[in-house]
């Protein structure tokens, strides 16, 4: 774990891969139960990767926290593009479930060629940018409220 000037990286990172990852498989599954994308689960996962990396820093925000939960809030709508591609391709191809070809080859290369597609709408870059927004300004926030909260503690001494 990389540590500068009392700043901890390495678990803010990984509790935003946790974020991304769950935020993922959230909105595959949303979108496999409603037979559509629900793009305010962007949003969800901008969020949920902004609190990750707060909860996962102790609180100690600096700006490099802000960009891990950026960088992991599109990593979360990556994969959960990625998830929702396999899916609809697997419900396609009866004869191939989710997990056989999520890690194949061939459809990790065609979702790469298409890749532009699947954010080629005004409205999906609209929401994807909704998501970066919520990933960087949660952990300021977050730090704000903690440090008021810290000023306001019940062990200093009440003025006269």
């Amino acid at each position: 774990m990389e540590k500068k000037q009392g700043i901890t990286i390495g678990m803010p990172m990984i509790g935003g891969l946790i974020a991304a990852i769950l935020g993922g498989v959230v909105w595959a599954a949303v979108a496999a139960m409603t037979e559509y994308e629900v793009g305010l689960i962007a949003i969800l996962v901008g969020v949920l990767c902004g609190y990750a990396v707060v909860l996962f820093s102790n609180k100690q925000i600096a700006t490099v926290h802000k960009i891990i939960a950026v960088a992991f809030s599109l990593v979360g709508i990556l994969l959960g593009k990625y998830l929702t591609v396999v899916y609809f391709t697997a419900e396609l191809y009866t004869d191939m479930g989710v997990m056989s070809l999520m890690f194949k080859g061939e459809m990790i290369s065609a979702f790469a060629e298409t890749f532009a597609e699947y954010f080629s709408e005004p409205i999906d870059l609209l929401f994807v940018v909704l998501a970066i927004v919520s990933a960087w300004q949660i952990p300021g926030r977050m730090a704000k409220t903690s440090m008021a909260a810290e000023a306001q503690a019940p062990n200093q001494a009440p003025g006269a």
